[in-house]
């Protein structure tokens, strides 16, 4: 039999799982070379930092790197498990800082050409040993736990630089990150504050928080998505810092925007029934161009602390003025029939 070219190679040893790849690596020297030079294609990795205890996962192989040697003469304990096998761990003490083993072992797996992972998490401080991978890679979707800005000096724009815009981001911080900015879709979890400025420069088409939104930071976000515009289909769902937002607060938003007052006209359809409910709320309408209009609502008849900022086709909201006429007219009807009603009876 033929020996593979190295093309062939490295067609096969891209679609290899990360652990069996590693098994040939140490078994067969000749592909070593070549296994070196192709990127990975990586289901899920974990990157955390805490201290100086590094945590790196990368599909069911853990490795835990901290300044706890069992040799006391060295500076750094590393200890390797594999998770697909068991409890089957082996410890090594090295002579260098957790810190660089850490990018040793992170640069190592990253620096490929075409490296795509699926999930990659980042729990972490600050992730300085990622900084050092300079091969851009393809990540699906990323959950970006990082909780302090690139460090001065560093020459980068994002934490983890990508070939392509990410499909989903998670994250609990609004910052400057390019790979923050690009993600089609953002979910931004925990209590954090949100920066109306920065959030508006963000791509994503559709964005949901759990984290408040301050009505100063909602009346800069709806003015830089106004200057910069949003595809129709845009939707940014969050809620309101202050419990229990007054009707009134969707007139004064729309003051502050010079902003148009208009109804919107939810439609509730009964299942068990033909009959269709018309819930229609305060909302206001900026428009964008010729075919689009943002609409910013929530659900004020209950209560509600929701906010729901989207981008709908030009017209989908009602104005104000218009929707009482029809009200004025609907009510003058049912006058009239309730009056014929009573001359039959």
């Amino acid at each position: 039999m033929k020996p593979l070219t190295d093309q062939c190679l490295q067609m096969v040893l891209q679609e290899m799982r990360f652990l069996k790849r590693k098994e040939l690596y140490a078994k067969y020297p000749a592909i070593r070379n070549q296994e070196e030079r192709t990127g990975y294609r990586l289901n899920e990795m974990m990157i955390s930092q805490r201290l100086t205890k590094y945590e790196i996962y990368v599909d069911g192989l853990e490795i835990v790197i901290n300044n706890y040697p069992e040799d006391k003469t060295k500076k750094c304990g590393v200890r390797m498990t594999n998770k697909r096998r068991g409890p089957r761990c082996i410890d090594k003490s090295i002579d260098i800082d957790p810190d660089e083993a850490a990018e040793k072992w992170v640069t190592y797996i990253l620096n490929r050409p075409n490296t795509r992972i699926q999930n990659l998490y980042l729990f972490s401080e600050s992730p300085i040993c990622i900084l050092k991978c300079d091969e851009p890679m393809s990540v699906i979707n990323i959950f970006m736990y990082v909780e302090s800005e690139l460090p001065e000096g560093s020459g980068r724009s994002s934490w983890v630089e990508t070939t392509a815009p990410v499909k989903y981001l998670e994250t609990k911080r609004v910052s400057n990150d390019d790979t923050m900015k690009a993600a089609l879709m953002v979910s931004i979890r925990e209590d954090v504050h949100i920066d109306g400025k920065i959030l508006s420069e963000w791509q994503a088409n559709r964005i949901s928080s759990t984290s408040p939104f301050p009505l100063e930071e909602v009346v800069t976000y709806c003015t830089g998505i106004a200057e910069s515009g949003r595809p129709i289909g845009f939707h940014c769902q969050s809620f309101f810092k202050d419990a229990y937002i007054e009707n009134s607060t969707i007139d004064w938003l729309a003051e502050k925007l010079n902003a148009r007052k208009t109804s919107w006209d939810e439609r509730l359809v009964v299942v068990y029934s033909s009959w269709t409910i018309r819930n229609f709320r305060k909302c206001f309408t900026i428009p964008l161009d010729d075919a689009s209009e943002l609409n910013v609502h929530g659900n004020f008849l209950i209560r509600s602390t929701d906010l729901i900022i989207e981008v709908n086709a030009k017209g989908t909201a009602i104005d104000r003025d218009e929707f009482l006429n029809e009200t004025f007219k609907c009510s003058s009807i049912i006058c009239c029939l309730n009056e014929l009603l009573l001359l039959l009876l």
